[in-house]
């Protein structure tokens, strides 16, 4: 079997198995063929809907794959192959048995490839595809940030010439280039003064410590959860630096950015990377999950800040929502922090039940809405046009305060973004149709300034104990106390 095929079902495998991000793995010193192997994990997983579709329409071939009675689904060395046969190169390179399986139902999976576009009154494979893994045909420009800490205006200057870069309008120290453009070998970004970073992923250490430079911004260290493998992390330390000048004085220390998680091999990566990017001196890297974070750690009493990014890879409905649990989970943990006072939540995702229905849930959490100074949504790069959906839970002036982008339309990745910040206010509740169990159940019980679930009553229920009332104020005199509980169920 090909060597390339080989090399990128190791990267997808190792991708599902979440050992790290597609990038981080496919431009690793171990990845031999970086630019073919990560262009064709990319579509094979366009596609691993529609193979998954195929490979189940023709039973008979698993056996000469050799896959496993007890395999969910066959290898990824099986998609890969199958996609580079049907839609690649229209043909599979190497040899091995599962070369021989392919083409020996070569014809069947065409003819059951046509047959899916019949049914589906479809001309393209594209068309087959779910709507949000078909290609937009849009060239996103090749963002890379300027990193300070170590390039001089000089460098950065020449750079700029070289490549005719223009600045970008919304995130300093961010340069656009022509789509495609290829840096990865190129001396700037080896050496670690410029790094190829989406304009998506500057917004969250941007508007935390960039966008404005006032006395609250200036206040403590940042919790970086979920941080490998680091691009917002070295971000974060070079706007610190920016704000904190070189070195400590007897007045004021320098602040830290703590980069925390569970991977061995990422926070490896990530710790390289800081040295790159000459950050290390900024970043204290944290072996341990977000959810064993816990604040009682002393060298972490001084962060006021958290930044919470969520990974994307969408494949199902059912995937989608358990992905939307899970940051609803992360996003109440890191409110949970008693001295963090600003929370900045991320997601490459442009799907409302992974967006604005995991916000509202965390807002709305009986934690949150109970808490002395409750987390709330802090409006924030006002000139961006794309703000969030009105949705269950969210009003339209918190939507407001949610920064959405779309690749159509904004020369960026999708992505929705949002800070919250603590408040003396308690946060309105009337707008909440849903709980915080669930970023997308229906409320079943109003919920009491106690926290408790009041009981829904029907009107012959209602009439019922209004007259066991009145016959109790009859017989022990009438009290206000009584008064209150028949207003309260009527």
């Amino acid at each position: 079997m090909s060597e390339l095929y080989k090399e990128a079902a190791t990267l997808l495998h190792k991708l599902e198995k979440r050992q790290g991000g597609l990038k981080s793995l496919a431009y690793a010193d171990s990845t031999v063929h970086k630019r073919s192997s990560f262009a064709l994990v990319c579509e094979t997983l366009r596609y691993k809907p529609l193979l998954r579709e195929l490979l189940a329409t023709l039973p008979e071939c698993h056996k000469a794959l050799k896959t496993p009675k007890d395999a969910k689904e066959p290898s990824a060395l099986v998609f890969v192959a199958l996609y580079d046969l049907l839609f690649g190169r229209q043909r599979i390179q190497g040899g091995g048995y599962v070369k021989k399986a392919f083409l020996q139902h070569e014809t069947a999976f065409r003819a059951a490839l046509a047959r899916l576009k019949i049914k589906h009154k479809v001309a393209s494979n594209e068309a087959l595809l779910p709507p949000e893994n078909r290609q937009q045909h849009l060239a996103l420009p090749r963002y890379v940030r300027v990193n300070t800490l170590l390039a001089s205006i000089e460098e950065i200057e020449a750079f700029t010439r070289e490549y005719d870069a223009k600045h970008d309008r919304d995130v300093p120290d961010l340069l656009v280039l022509p789509s495609g453009t290829e840096l990865h070998e190129h001396d700037m970004v080896v050496s670690g003064k410029i790094v190829l970073q989406d304009k998506a992923s500057c917004f969250p250490a941007f508007v935390l410590h960039g966008e404005h430079t006032d006395a609250k911004d200036k206040q403590g260290d940042v919790i970086d959860a979920c941080a490998a493998p680091g691009n917002k992390t070295s971000h974060l330390a070079m706007l610190l630096q920016q704000q904190d000048g070189d070195g400590e004085d007897d007045i004021t220390r320098k602040r830290r950015v703590f980069a925390v998680d569970r991977s061995v091999k990422r926070l490896e990566l990530l710790k390289r990377r800081m040295e790159l990017a000459g950050a290390a001196a900024r970043v204290q890297a944290e072996l341990q999950s977000f959810w064993k974070f816990l604040w009682t750690m002393k060298y972490i009493a001084s962060a006021r800040d958290t930044v919470l990014d969520s990974g994307y890879e969408e494949e199902t409905a059912k995937r989608l929502q358990s992905l939307a649990d899970f940051q609803l989970k992360a996003l109440r943990k890191a409110f949970s922090f008693p001295q963090v006072e600003r929370v900045v939540y991320s997601t490459c995702s442009i799907f409302q039940q992974e967006d604005e229905e995991v916000v509202a849930a965390a807002l709305q959490s009986e934690e949150n809405i109970h808490a002395a100074r409750p987390f709330v949504l802090q409006p924030a790069l006002k000139s961006w046009p794309r703000r969030g959906l009105e949705v269950a839970g969210l009003s339209a002036e918190q939507a407001m305060a949610l920064v959405r982008a779309n690749g159509l339309e904004d020369s960026t990745n999708g992505f929705l973004w949002h800070q919250s910040e603590k408040t003396t206010k308690k946060p309105a509740a009337a707008s909440v149709q849903g709980t915080a169990t669930s970023p997308t159940s229906s409320a079943k019980a109003e919920i009491l300034h106690t926290g408790k679930k009041r009981k829904v009553l029907s009107t012959t229920q209602k009439e019922k104990r209004k007259r066991r009332k009145r016959e109790k104020r009859k017989k022990h005199g009438s009290s206000v106390f009584d008064k209150t509980l028949e207003d309260e169920v009527e």
